[in-house]
């Protein structure tokens, strides 16, 4: 059944045939090589050749073209092979290969020369046996002849004989000799691959190595216990030998002694000395891996390092309970002695007394004093891992703050029933306690939290009464943080207030029906009986309130009130600048940037500890407008400035300021 074919369909069967033709001549593409790749023949000579295509058809010409005569004698047979005569005058000869399948065709020149010479390079270097020597060829002659030679060794110079097993040249002229060669000469040879009756020849020396030395450095060291030292080799004599040495280390100069276990040398020369080793002298040699009977060797003393002193600083240090400070160790002593030590706190000098727990030093030397810390006096104790009779201490002189009073303002106050207040606390002592407080509010003098719900005060010490409390007296009481068992309180006296009344709401009957057109005024009261809406005219306004015997009420419910705005929430606080350095004695101004609301008020604040608890020199503070004044006599080597929203108390801000001059002001009446 014959079936249509559509011009969609016929386009692409068409596209398709055409790049099957397409495909197959480039498969058919022809190229033309050579075997050996040369491009120059003798005259007299032949030259095979061959190509990717098939069904070739090969032509030889003086011309590029493939018409250009070629003296009698020369031609090329139909499998390629190319047969230049003795009397070819033309010195450039074209061989074309045409395809008698798609027409391809490709065409190579082939020079007709001669070779008069190959000589080999470099002449005069002797080999070393078990080493590597490069050669070179260069083929002259007539009309640039190929460099191409094969390459081939001997024993002699008939170049017949073999040479050791284990020498070898290869096809670029790399010449290996066996490390076991024992011939004194090996005969190399470079045969041209366009005329192989021209050769060059060259004679080549073997020469074996010989070791006349070995020298070791660095001579008379000396070297501590437990440590290592770097030692080097040379090995000297003729024709290069190999550098390679085996390293030993021996008790004696006969290299039979053995050494303490734990000290050893490496096959790089690296000498490690035990922490036990007792031999005053040690012996390193390194003995020539080519030529065993060669070794050199040094002797090494060996010292014990002594330790003289352990300075630990800072020295006489005073802190405060609560702070860290880094402490450090110079180890010093003959021989360059370790310089570890192991650390500890203490409260007497001979290191044995215990401290408060949380009062600790770490192994790198960091002490960091418990807030609780009672103990007037601490220790600083470093010892010598190497020699643990050798230790130092230093002194720490510890500042702990007293709570001698908290003072709750104000003391009395009157506050009504569903209203705020604000109180604040102040914190006296010596030694500039932590000024934070806790708050609590209670029901009596004794502390008992008996109150009606929604009566409390807030960590800033605001206080909210609700509006439901019926007690008459509140006790608002603020406690030291420093010091739990010192507070101040303040009496509070509860005025109730009545709540007003809510005026009773008009029940409109079910079957009054108000027009939609009719406007009642507010003091009219709807009568129960349907009112017909032509009927009833209710003047827009009226001049004279109309005479009501009842009390005002509304005759429509009263509209319900959309829900008070709620102020956007604060994202962040920020506090600039954020780092800052200065001295005692000096102010800094902050700016703080509330950022989700309107209101940019803010708290200051400033503490010697990120906690926002640290306590401060008494003198050193920040006023509402972020004027930080910094006290002459602050022991705190970092204070940190705090600005918190107003409108959110859990959004704070924070600046970190670092004090240059601190160390200065370090003492005993510091703080004060």
């Amino acid at each position: 059944m014959k079936k249509n074919i559509s011009l969609p369909g016929l386009f692409i069967i068409t596209a398709i045939i055409g790049l099957i033709l397409t495909g197959c001549a480039f498969l058919g593409t022809v190229t033309i090589r050579t075997d050996p790749d040369i491009s120059s023949v003798l005259a007299g000579g032949s030259l095979k050749l061959r190509t990717s295509g098939s069904d070739i058809v090969w032509v030889v010409s003086s011309t590029g073209d493939g018409n250009g005569q070629v003296s009698p004698g020369t031609h090329i047979t139909p499998d390629g092979l190319l047969n230049v005569s003795p009397e070819e005058t033309n010195k450039n000869l074209y061989v074309i290969a045409r395809s008698a399948k798609n027409g391809k065709t490709d065409t190579k020149l082939i020079r007709v020369v001669t070779v008069t010479d190959v000589s080999i390079s470099p002449d005069d270097i002797p080999v070393v046996a078990g080493r590597t020597l490069q050669f070179r060829a260069q083929v002259t002659g007539t009309n640039n002849p190929d460099n191409l030679v094969t390459w081939s060794i001997s024993s002699d110079i008939t170049g017949t004989t073999d040479a050791t097993i284990g020498t070898s040249i290869d096809k670029s002229g790399m010449l290996r000799v066996s490390a076991n060669e024992k011939l004194k000469t090996i005969h190399v040879f470079a045969v041209s691959v366009v005329d192989d009756s021209k050769f060059g020849y060259l004679p080549v020396s073997v020469v074996v190595p010989t070791v006349t030395g070995v020298i070791v450095s660095p001579s008379n060291e000396t070297v501590a216990i437990g440590r290592t030292i770097q030692f080097h080799s040379s090995v000297f004599g003729t024709h290069d030998p190999d550098p390679a040495v085996t390293w030993r280390v021996f008790s004696n100069e006969t290299g039979t002694g053995n050494v303490t276990p734990g000290t050893s040398i490496n096959d790089k020369g690296l000498l490690t000395v035990s922490i036990n080793e007792t031999l005053k002298v040690l012996h390193v040699f390194a003995t020539s891996a080519y030529d065993s009977a060669f070794t050199g060797r040094v002797p090494v003393n060996v010292v014990v390092p002594v330790i003289t002193d352990i300075a630990v600083s800072p020295s006489g240090q005073s802190m405060r309970a609560g702070d860290s400070q880094q402490f450090h160790a110079l180890v010093t002593g003959t021989y360059d002695p370790d310089p570890t030590v192991t650390w500890k706190v203490s409260s007497n000098i001979t290191g044995t007394g215990a401290v408060t727990p949380g009062t600790e030093i770490n192994a790198s030397g960091m002490l960091t004093v418990a807030k609780g810390e009672t103990l007037p006096n601490l220790y600083i104790i470093a010892t010598s891992v190497y020699d643990q009779t050798k230790y130092g201490r230093s002194p720490v002189n510890v500042i702990i703050p007293v709570v001698n009073n908290v003072t709750v303002m104000p003391s009395n106050v009157s506050v009504e029933t569903g209203g705020t207040h604000q109180f604040t606390a102040s914190v006296t002592g010596i030694n500039n306690p932590n000024t934070a407080v806790t708050w609590k509010v209670c029901s009596d003098a004794a502390g008992a939290r008996v109150l009606t719900s929604g009566t409390n005060i807030n960590s800033n010490g605001l206080l909210t009464v609700s509006v439901n409390e019926t007690l008459k007296t509140l006790f608002v009481f603020a406690t030291s943080v420093f010091d739990t068992d010192k507070f101040g309180s303040s009496i509070l006296t509860v005025i109730a207030v009545k709540p007003p009344e809510t005026p009773p709401q008009v029940v409109t009957p079910p079957q009054v029906v108000t027009p939609p057109a009719v406007v009642t005024p507010p003091q009219v009261v709807t009568p129960p009986q349907v009112v017909t809406p032509p009927q009833v005219v209710t003047p827009p306004v009226t001049t004279q309130p109309p005479v009501v015997t009842q009390p005002p009420v509304t005759a429509q419910p009263p509209t319900a009130q959309p829900p008070a705005a709620q102020p956007p929430a604060v994202s962040i606080v920020t506090v600039s600048p954020s780092t800052v350095s200065t001295q005692t004695n000096r102010t800094v101004q902050f700016r703080a940037s509330v950022t989700g609301t309107g209101n940019n008020a803010v708290t200051w604040k400033v503490s010697s500890n990120a906690e926002g608890t640290g306590p401060v020199a008494p003198r050193t503070s920040i006023n509402s407008g972020g004027l930080l004044t910094v006290a002459p006599n602050e022991w705190s080597p970092t204070l940190y400035v705090f600005a918190t929203s107003a409108a959110d108390t859990g959004k704070t801000g924070m600046a970190v300021v670092t004090i240059t001059n601190n160390n200065a002001n370090q003492g005993t009446n510091q703080g004060r």
